[in-house]
């Protein structure tokens, strides 16, 4: 497998993160949303059919209810009662009590202990709407054992609509509040269930248009890539290099960067995307060669003193091309990456190389990687002046210069993997 084919899968793999964090988000605010609404739809649907139910008893109570306030006593009132229950008015009404229109408890012991709850039930039926209320146990301290029960406050009315007083009811039928409960739960079910539709639906449109958007900037970042080995081919014939140095030269970049990503040392910055970045831009490393006079760039002996100082400005010349570019776009690009890499590559560890004499850690990362790279292919480079050198006496020469020439860590890292710098060498997958 190549280096270009692991950094892919990296890639892949951080647009796959990518695709489930952002679809495990909406699923969740789709669940959440669904479930809210579920929720208020429940309350609503159960206050209405509780209100219905409570109108068939206050339609039944309205012509007897002045009765109510006109009985003389506590007998009288039960035996009022009593008549409506064997008459089957009253199905599942354990208590019920009576309050006049000044809010005053007439007969009856529903909420004979005042509480504010009840208050503004009371309160809320003199207004002329129906109050409810229902739970599993001891509702108001009313005595009442562990049932389901359902508490109503009905408004009375007279002709004009005028409320004249409230009856209020205890109605012990756990068939009436089993249904409300099986409803209510079917209702949270559906408009999950709707929720989830819709997040699937939303998904598969996402997936597909997040997969076209993927496909365009990988076609985008190929023919980036295509025009910026384009650019460094320049460099490359008028220098007698083949192509193959810059594609070595990319892959050993990105191999060595892709090795940094466990390194304590470089965790903050060094990702996927700075691994790919690097090493699209790597090729651009000696554009700056372009500018140099043909009678230097390709003199088949060894350069005068004065001819290596103008040849030590491609670096820099490279960095400046690279910088008018950059300074077009509006926004960062590779193009920061690039700048560094191609001004600094030629930077030596110790602080004895050139344009800037940059010495350690100051010398950017991006050149670091770049220098170590450069100078493995030119070891192994067969050139016109010279003969190629062998593996192992590359890396000799490698380690030899940690510390000096070289970062040491990074000279570290390259002993460790150097054999697939071989096989990037040659030719062969890895």
């Amino acid at each position: 497998m190549s280096i270009f084919k692991i950094i892919s899968r990296h890639r892949a793999r951080l647009g796959r993160n990518v695709l489930i964090e952002f679809s495990l988000l909406m699923f969740s605010v789709i669940l959440v949303t669904s479930a809210t609404l579920g929720y208020v739809l429940t309350g609503f649907v159960r206050g209405h059919v509780i209100r219905m139910h409570g109108s068939f008893y206050a339609q039944g109570l309205t012509t007897v209810f002045p009765q109510f306030l006109e009985s003389e006593n506590e007998e009288q009132f039960k035996a009022i009662v009593a008549r409506f229950e064997l008459s089957g008015s009253l199905p599942h009404v354990e208590e019920l009590a009576i309050w006049d229109s000044t809010g005053t408890q007439v007969f009856g012991d529903l909420g004979e202990n005042k509480t504010k709850e009840l208050d503004l039930m009371v309160r809320g039926a003199l207004n002329g709407l129906i109050q409810y209320s229902y739970q599993r146990g001891n509702f108001l301290n009313s005595g009442v054992g562990n049932h389901k029960e359902l508490f109503l406050y009905l408004p009375i009315t007279d002709a004009f609509f005028k409320v004249i007083g409230i009856v209020g009811l205890r109605e012990s039928d756990d068939a009436l509040i089993d249904d409300l409960s099986a409803a209510s739960a079917k209702i949270v079910l559906y408009v999950v269930l709707a929720g989830f539709l819709i997040y699937v639906s939303l998904f598969i449109s996402f997936y597909h248009a997040y997969n076209r958007q993927l496909l365009i900037s990988e076609r985008l970042q190929k023919s980036q890539d295509s025009i910026i080995f384009a650019m460094s081919s320049l460099s490359s014939l008028r220098d007698q290099e083949t192509g193959g140095h810059l594609e070595r030269c990319r892959a050993y970049v990105g191999l060595l960067a892709s090795k940094l990503i466990g390194e304590p040392k470089y965790k903050e910055y060094v990702d996927d995307q700075y691994i790919r970045d690097l090493a699209s831009i790597a090729p651009l490393h000696d554009i700056g060669k372009v500018g140099i006079e043909d009678s230097i760039l390709r003199k088949p002996g060894k350069l005068t003193d004065c001819e290596f100082d103008v040849m030590k400005t491609h670096s820099a010349l490279g960095s400046e091309i690279l910088q008018k570019a950059r300074e077009q776009l509006p926004f960062n690009s590779q193009l920061e990456l690039a700048v560094d890499l191609t001004r600094h590559h030629h930077e030596r560890w110790d602080g004895k190389g050139y344009p800037s004499g940059l010495a350690g850690a100051s010398i950017p990362l991006s050149a670091r990687i770049m220098a170590l790279a450069d100078v493995y292919d030119a070891l192994r480079s067969e050139r016109y002046y010279k003969k190629g050198m062998s593996h192992i006496d590359a890396v000799k020469i490698i380690e030899s210069g940690s510390g000096s020439q070289f970062d040491p860590l990074l000279v570290s890292v390259f002993l460790k993997n150097h054999v697939e710098f071989e096989s990037i060498f040659m030719g062969l997958a890895i």
